[in-house]
């Protein structure tokens, strides 16, 4: 366990800034300042993207409103967080979470479970995605009004990027970066980021005889 986590919050940063944010049924503006620098210039300019079986995906559709949870448990299947993983149903990690979320019960219920995360809004979020994208963390973002789904990879070679939508988790959308940045948005300046390395490289089996 990283020293962090044992800071008194649970060592979840919470970045606001002055803006209304759609998410599930409920909207909500916060004000805060991001701290400097972009982190996007840190990461290696390599191809990611997250390899979840269809079927995995599937137990993330959206069932009622609850568009935020279903994005962030699937970054945490990615990540290997169970705590976040489960937001959806009631386990050892805590009770049920379902409907509409804004910023502050986010990061209440990220506290109560002891999920490590950036949970940020304001004007410097497509940095942020951006910084997701290239490191394999990957992110729950706000794509469309009033919905959230899982930025699912990033090609910073070509800028363009995939997008797991919970309404329709059977299938990848692909953008451009200006679709991307439409997507975004069209949904508020709000990203939820884990605090958690980026999943092992999927195993790729060759015969080698």
């Amino acid at each position: 366990m990283r020293a962090q986590l044992c800071w008194p919050l649970i060592c979840i940063k919470v970045i606001f800034a002055g803006a209304a944010v759609l998410a599930g049924s409920c909207r909500v503006g916060i004000a805060a300042e991001i701290r400097a620098g972009s982190p996007a210039s840190l990461a290696p300019p390599a191809a990611q993207m997250m390899q979840l079986p269809p079927a995995v995906r599937q137990w993330y559709r959206n069932p009622d409103g609850s568009c935020v949870q279903c994005s962030i448990g699937m970054c945490g299947v990615w990540s290997n967080i169970p705590a976040a993983s489960t937001l959806l149903w009631n386990t050892p990690y805590g009770p049920a979470i379902r409907g509409g979320s804004w910023p502050s019960r986010v990061s209440d219920y990220a506290r109560r479970r002891g999920i490590p995360l950036y949970n940020i809004t304001g004007a410097t979020t497509l940095d942020w995605l951006r910084w997701a994208g290239r490191t394999g963390r990957f992110a729950a973002m706000a794509a469309g009004p009033a919905h959230f789904q899982t930025l699912y990879g990033y090609d910073p070679a070509t800028n363009s990027w995939q997008v797991c939508n919970n309404n329709s988790p059977q299938r990848i959308d692909h953008y451009s970066d200006a679709q991307f940045r439409r997507l975004h948005a069209s949904g508020g300046p709000w990203v939820v980021i884990l605090d958690a390395p980026a999943s092992p490289a999927v195993p790729q089996y060759r015969r080698w005889w």
